[in-house]
């Protein structure tokens, strides 16, 4: 029933105090049905046999806390009474088991005059802080804190911000550079933007072009920043321009109205596969099935701020997402990078749109696809819609060490990271992102010979190709890494929903 890699890690991260694992599936069914018994008992089916999974905090808080969000995304403005209450909430979310995004370009820069003389210490000195408050709270008691920081091209600080990884800091958190299409055309076609101090207005110009190099020289790097795209993302807000949304989740596939939470839950592909043909009647039942789970825990979820609870009632967003995409195409015989995976992509896509339209209308989102760091382990699949990253390869999860191979990986039709090239990474993100009114969870892997060069052209077609956010990742550019190929070892406690 359970692959010896899930029973370690419910048994290690899951399991409450006197449970065995099946049992974990059995409490997190009772509580997300509703009160509706059939519907708890075709629920807790689907788990066990590895089909469908609501995301880690439901599986780790119903029917205790009742915490059963992945992340939030929260404001801060620039007060010393905003920036306050910031840092408590976002300690909270931490002890509760979430991840926090914000967007800190509404504070003001470094030296810049306060209403009562001196003169600001900006924010990448408060960046300091929130940098040992990630590590200094677990999520939920059972792993560090998952921490987004955004900031916006045109801010003052953006060049500190952009820097500060290879620089040694602000290694608790994931950071990204908001992007608009008026930047990026200066970039293609040359010119300057202003330099913008949230409480003086322009300051300066500087080069596009320049600022986009140096972002692509530091993701090459170390990883980051990653790019997102204001325009592109605000295109499936519905209530744009009246509310903006200019901030995401730790891992960026969920950009959210401030004060709300993502409520995620992942199918896995590969188990609509039957002698090479996908089963898409039975995958539109699960469907159904996985957007009224999400939408029960918006009900029955508990949270820790009143601001919260409003902002979920009024928006109700969910985000039904797929795993084992990589291992379905394999058991097809298609490659990953290839037009048969693009025609598989449209053809489960019109499935997915249809039948969580049907059952989600009027929540804000519907459709977001996320990592699936855990859930695949515990579903025995390749994670999210990436590809399978090495034959074999291993993880070093807090809880342990955790070796990942399938019989199915050596397959000819196995098309591992590496062996995919940046404009084929892409063109799978952007296949999905036209199904997804959310965002997407969605790493472009390049081996260690990559050039800057060859991250800045993948940043630019990543905006060409109009997906939300970008991230990419050269192998082996920092010390510590989410996944080796074996027999090295890696560490991964974020971005594990």
């Amino acid at each position: 029933m359970f692959s010896a890699n899930a029973l370690q890690l419910l048994k290690a991260r899951y399991c409450m105090p006197g449970e065995e694992p099946a049992d974990v599936y059995k409490r997190v069914a009772n509580t997300l049905s509703n009160g509706d018994t059939n519907f708890s008992d075709r629920l807790y089916d689907l788990m066990v046999k590895g089909i469908y999974l609501p995301n880690s905090p439901a599986l780790f808080n119903a029917g205790y806390s009742n915490m059963l969000h992945a992340c939030c995304a929260l404001g801060i403005e620039d007060n010393m009474e905003s920036i306050a209450k910031f840092g408590y909430n976002m300690q909270m979310m931490f002890k509760h088991g979430a991840g926090v995004g914000a967007n800190y370009s509404y504070l003001r820069e470094k030296d810049a005059p306060l209403s009562r003389g001196g003169s600001s210490s900006g924010v990448m000195s408060l960046l300091d802080v929130v940098n040992k408050q990630v590590n200094y709270v677990k999520q939920g008691g059972k792993r560090r804190g998952a921490a987004m920081s955004i900031l916006f091209y045109w801010h003052p600080e953006a060049l500190s911000f952009i820097q500060s990884k290879i620089k040694g800091g602000l290694e608790n958190m994931n950071l990204s550079i908001m992007v608009t299409d008026d930047f990026m055309e200066k970039v293609v076609n040359g010119g300057d933007f202003d330099v913008i101090s949230p409480k003086s207005g322009t300051i300066g110009k500087q080069n596009a072009s320049d600022l986009f190099d140096i972002i692509a020289f530091c993701a090459w790097s170390c990883g980051c920043p990653g790019l997102l795209f204001f325009d592109r993302i605000n295109e499936d807000n519905r209530d744009y321009p009246s509310m903006v949304i200019d901030t995401t989740n730790p891992c960026s596939e969920s950009p959210i109205p401030k004060d709300s939470l993502c409520t995620l839950g992942s199918i896995n592909l590969s188990k609509f596969v039957r002698n090479g043909e996908f089963n898409f009647e039975r995958f539109a039942d699960v469907v159904e099935v996985g957007e009224q789970v999400l939408l029960n825990m918006n009900k029955v979820g508990w949270y820790p701020f009143d601001f919260m609870k409003e902002a979920m009632d009024k928006y109700n967003p969910v985000g039904l997402g797929v795993m084992g995409f990589a291992d379905a195409l394999i058991k097809m015989e298609v490659m990953y990078d290839s037009e048969g995976a693009i025609e598989f992509i449209n053809r489960v896509g019109e499935v997915y749109k249809e039948v969580t339209d049907r059952v989600a209308e009027g929540s804000f989102y519907k459709r977001i696809i996320a990592p699936t760091g855990s859930l695949s382990i515990l579903a025995d699949c390749s994670s999210g819609i990436e590809p399978v990253f090495a034959d074999v390869f291993e993880r070093n999860l807090t809880v342990g060490k955790i070796e990942e191979t399938r019989e199915l990986y050596k397959s000819r039709y196995c098309r591992v990271a590496h062996d995919i090239s940046p404009e084929w990474h892409l063109k799978i993100q952007a296949a999905w992102q036209k199904w997804a009114d959310g965002g997407i969870s969605k790493t472009i892997n390049l081996p260690h010979d990559a050039t800057f060069r060859d991250v800045r052209s993948a940043y630019m077609s990543a905006w060409k190709n109009r997906v939300k956010g970008i991230t990419c990742y050269r192998d082996m550019s920092k010390d510590e890494q989410v996944l080796y190929r074996k027999p090295q070892a890696c560490s991964d406690d974020t971005c594990m929903l």
